[in-house]
């Protein structure tokens, strides 16, 4: 009887999670699209760059910790996708976003999202990607939902042409599958796994 309701439970539990994901995916590419509407682009123009895009799902658990000051959920980092989506627990504060050297609190809205600019976008477009991390709390645990959305992992991406002005471009062109292989395989060290994609000048 456990078996049939635990199947039960995980057919639920994956119905649910596609449903969720299809409508993220749409999110995500109307983002795309007034993203590039303000930046004078057609809607689709990134849409159509990143061919079948990555959409990707993660599930963190942070409990409750007894010495919060000393110990950080996740350290510092920006995302390698284009855009992230989260979902936030409602229970605490969590996440921190880095502006102007302070680390800012952003307080769960129940009703709402957080959009987060990833590597990916700076990279093309000019929108910084967010540095962040995530904290600790010494009562409630809590819990949080992110999907990724990046370009396919075939595309060979860069700055985008129409966005070169007269000052040197800061980034070079590169397989996105290379970039993401580099990205999961270093640690989480601010913005530092931006340096791949960086032209690098002799002073």
């Amino acid at each position: 009887m456990a078996t049939i309701h635990s199947y039960v439970c995980y057919c639920c539990f994956s119905e649910t999670l596609e449903k969720y994901s299809y409508s993220i995916r749409r999110l995500c590419e109307t983002l795309l699209g007034f993203i590039a509407e303000s930046l004078g682009l057609r809607p689709s123009f990134f849409n159509e760059m990143f061919g079948e895009a990555v959409q990707a799902v993660r599930m963190n658990y942070y409990p409750p910790c007894s010495r919060p000051d000393l110990v950080l959920g996740l350290t510092p980092h920006s995302d390698g996708s284009a855009l992230t989506v989260l979902q936030q627990d409602t229970a605490s504060v969590g996440l921190q976003i880095l502006k102007d050297g302070a680390w800012i609190p952003v307080h769960p809205i129940a009703t709402a999202l957080v959009v987060n600019v990833g590597d990916t976008l700076e990279v093309r477009a000019p929108y910084k990607s967010v540095e962040h991390r995530a904290v600790t709390n010494r009562e409630s645990d809590r819990l949080s939902l992110v999907t990724f959305y990046s370009p396919s992992y075939e595309i060979e991406l860069g700055p985008v042409p129409e966005m070169v002005n007269d000052k040197p471009c800061m980034y070079r062109r590169y397989n996105h599958g290379e970039y993401s292989r580099h990205y999961i395989t270093n640690k989480l060290e601010g913005k530092k796994r931006l340096e791949f994609a960086r032209i690098q000048t002799s002073l």
